[in-house]
């Protein structure tokens, strides 16, 4: 088989992005993997790597078809008709916002048309995102949009743990509101279906709960009595190993202690905080349930250190790791 093509969205063009990227593909090593192009703003591409002091030179091209996937010389593709001109300051601002959704949706757009099997986007600023007009809470709800997928959900990556959330970017007083024994177990199921892809013959996954201390039969909440509980027992019925409710403060140091393959949990920051004081190298956040895998970092946009050459791209390494892995 041959490599995949991956293309790489230079996400925030104000952010540490294009810093990143400058630092992942100086490893000619990917080449041997992957075929990788990045999408994003020529100028900004070569004026990073310049500063850097980098070896690479970066190459324009107006279509996928001209790339030559040289690790000295990276192509990069500029969406039709769209001009980032002068760059902005690294604050929120609707350019930087349009910039990192229209180079997220070319390559998309080229994944429909299977040109591409996997996207790695650098990180973007989603206030940004949201002051440039696009009214969605985040970039998974977009792409879902943009390519009429059904179910998309993000995959989180910590060494050897992975997890999924069952809700994911609203406030928090929602998050009650939108659990149900329905979401819980569709969310157990597409853990369940992605080890096995990435895998495990057999997984094992665990359940979070949501209340402090599974909620103590009741006294602190009845969350997993009523929802968490019989979700858990409608997988075990489809065969499914699958534990819990696990009390959320001992779920990840079981996982990381071997009990556990894979951890559901109810919402975003259940799941993120502890992610994300794994190794920068080993976290990453994967988009599933689109045409093809899509992969970021677990990290922003990083204004404040912007432009001075001390971002680390561990995480956006990790990110093309796991995209190279399962496209």
């Amino acid at each position: 088989m041959s490599n995949p093509t991956i293309a790489i969205a230079m996400g925030d063009p104000a952010g540490i992005g294009p810093e990143l990227i400058v630092k992942l593909l100086t490893d000619a090593n990917w080449y041997d993997r992957c075929r990788p192009f990045v999408i994003g703003d020529f100028m900004t591409m070569r004026n990073i790597a310049a500063s850097l002091g980098a070896a690479l030179r970066f190459r324009q091209i107006s279509d996928l078809a001209e790339a030559r996937f040289q690790p000295e010389m990276p192509d990069v593709l500029s969406p039709p008709g769209f001009e980032l001109g002068p760059l902005p300051p690294p604050i929120v601002h609707p350019k930087l916002g349009e910039a990192a959704a229209r180079y997220l949706a070319l390559a998309y757009e080229l994944a429909m048309e299977s040109q591409v099997d996997g996207v790695v986007m650098a990180p973007m600023n989603k206030e940004s995102f949201r002051a440039a007009s696009y009214d969605t809470y985040d970039e998974l709800q977009f792409l879902g949009e943009l390519t009429d997928s059904d179910d998309p959900y993000i995959l989180g990556a910590a060494g050897p743990i992975w997890a999924v959330a069952v809700t994911e970017h609203i406030p928090f007083k929602d998050i009650v509101s939108q659990l149900s024994v329905e979401r819980v177990c569709r969310a157990i199921a597409q853990l369940h279906r992605v080890l096995r892809r990435l895998g495990f013959a057999a997984p094992r996954i665990a359940c979070a709960a949501l209340n402090p201390h599974a909620g103590e039969g009741g006294l602190f909440g009845s969350e997993e009595i009523d929802i968490i509980a019989p979700a858990i027992k409608e997988a075990q019925s489809s065969d499914i190993d699958v534990s819990g409710p696990v009390p959320a403060d001992i779920v990840f140091k079981r996982a990381l202690d071997g009990d556990f393959d894979g951890v559901v949990c109810m919402y975003h920051d259940q799941m993120n905080i502890a992610r994300k004081l794994q190794s920068r190298a080993d976290i990453a956040t994967l988009w599933m349930g689109l045409p093809v895998i899509g992969a970021t970092t677990a990290h922003g946009a990083a204004f404040d250190i912007a432009g001075k050459g001390i971002a680390d791209p561990g995480s956006l390494r990790a990110a093309l790791d796991y995209a190279i892995m399962l496209a």
